[in-house]
């Protein structure tokens, strides 16, 4: 599961350290898994489970099957309580229920700080894209979704930014419910075919083209040499024949399998020419947030532990 590090203009817990967080969520998760399973096989799983975060790193997430329930039904939005109708019946059906209850917990890291809050749009925790980047690659991608970037001193709403361990993927979504085909062009518009008729589209490459030239920015400005791409992802859509600009790749329904194929099987751990990456786009992001009362403030220690 990706790691989402940046949301809209959210305060990111990764923007405090990049370097402990990204390796401390693929541990934690992954003892989370063990545990998980292994209730699953022993026919032990509670009707309901709730992931939060650990108390302490000896167990994992202790609270994942523990969670007081006074607390989800403060702020439904946050619960990450969910009761099921029934056991999952396949190991398939288990990951799926894990990776789904990790996107609370996701969303919790991606908008507080140990002494900062931001107030996430409900929407995201039904977001169907956002949910797709994060569970269909690896723990050792790091995800900035719709984040608000700086660029000459003004903001700029960027395209996905997904960073793996050999480069980064900027990202354009393309769904077009209907469509028959699209048609790149050189110029400000594409076309969409519909059957006999031509559709107008604003071309993908002018969001594509600003976001590049803030992450080529921000990576020069530090000296970091470190790989980027552009690519226009339409997994349900074919495109036409087009001459594809430099550093783009178009990725239509024939391409798509394999692609994404290569994605998750990635063997590159995190490294750390990723995450100095990583680190510098994050200080060129905005985020807004407001101070956690004293009451919901965590120390240095539970934050190690989390």
């Amino acid at each position: 599961m990706a790691q989402l590090i940046k949301l809209f203009d959210y305060i990111s817990r990764y923007e405090t350290n990049i370097y402990q967080y990204p390796s401390q969520y693929i541990r934690l998760k992954r003892e989370n898994w063990k545990n998980m399973h292994q209730m699953w096989k022993q026919g032990s799983l509670n009707k309901q489970v709730e992931i939060d975060e650990p108390e302490d790193e000896s167990s994992g997430w202790k609270r994942l099957f523990n969670r007081k329930k006074n607390k989800a039904s403060e702020h439904p939005e946050e619960s990450t309580a969910r009761v099921m109708e029934k056991p999952p019946e396949s190991l398939i059906e288990l990951k799926q229920y894990f990776l789904d209850g990790l996107l609370p917990f996701q969303l919790k890291w991606a908008s507080t700080t140990l002494l900062h809050k931001s107030f996430v749009d409900k929407l995201y925790y039904q977001d169907a894209r956002l949910k797709y980047f994060l569970q269909r690659f690896p723990d050792t991608y790091l995800l900035m979704y719709e984040a608000v970037v700086e660029m000459k001193k003004a903001k700029m709403d960027a395209e996905t930014i997904l960073v793996g361990p050999l480069g980064i993927e900027i990202i354009h979504y393309l769904d077009l419910p209907d469509a028959d085909a699209v048609i790149p062009s050189d110029h400000n518009n594409w076309y969409v075919q519909r059957g006999k008729v031509q559709e107008k589209l604003l071309s993908p490459m002018i969001a594509l083209n600003r976001t590049e030239t803030f992450v080529k920015s921000v990576l020069s400005k530090y000296g970091i040499d470190f790989p980027y791409h552009k690519v226009v992802l339409a997994p349900k859509l074919t495109f036409q024949e087009a001459q594809v600009p430099f550093h783009t790749t178009y990725i239509d329904q024939t391409l798509y399998s394999q692609w994404l194929y290569d994605k998750r099987n990635t063997a590159s751990p995190l490294k750390h020419s990723q995450l100095k990456a990583a680190e510098a786009l994050l200080q060129h992001s905005r985020s807004h947030s407001i101070k956690r009362p004293e009451w919901d403030k965590e120390d240095d220690t539970e934050a190690m532990e989390e």
